[in-house]
């Protein structure tokens, strides 16, 4: 081999080396904790069931369906409008996946641009969210659900009738 050949294989060498040790200190660094506006945040009981939901329930049921308390906090979070804006606003970035689509569909109807600007910032995300329609769960991305809300006619119905 050639000495020249022999210092770029040097050089590889030092620059993984660095580079692993890079990567190990972004590996050490220590889980996100919630910021203090985060754990300050007091939302009604209601909201708190939104910002919770582990799934998307279907909104089309039949009028005689009981209602789960999933159904009922998005019903009273429907009612409350705009008088808990703001925390609807705060639940459209620090709810669960679920819990911000939920959120973004109640802010349809208090403030449909901010409500459409926010399902195009979701477009992009990939977290997993089920969405229950009849008996059955599908699972969708964040981004798909955003860009079936954004179309014309949405085959999945979050919002109220």
């Amino acid at each position: 081999m050639k000495p020249a050949s022999n210092a770029l294989i040097v050089s590889f060498l030092l620059l993984s080396g660095l580079s692993n040790g890079v990567r190990a200190e972004d590996a050490a660094q220590t889980p996100k904790t919630p910021t203090s506006e985060e754990s300050t945040v007091k939302l009604p009981a209601f909201l708190e069931t939104l910002k919770n939901a582990k799934l998307i329930e279907d909104s089309r049921l039949p009028a005689n369906a009981p209602k789960s308390d999933l159904r009922k906090a998005f019903e009273e979070a429907a009612k409350a409008g705009s008088g808990v804006k703001t925390d609807i606003i705060w639940l459209t970035h620090n709810a669960s996946p679920a819990g911000r689509l939920y959120a973004v569909s109640l802010l349809k109807k208090i403030e449909p641009q901010t409500a459409k600007s926010t399902l195009e910032e979701f477009k992009a995300d990939k977290e997993n969210v089920s969405y229950k329609h009849g008996g059955e769960i599908v699972h969708y991305s964040v981004g798909e659900i955003a860009i079936d809300q954004l179309s014309v006619k949405p085959i999945i119905v979050i919002d109220l009738p």
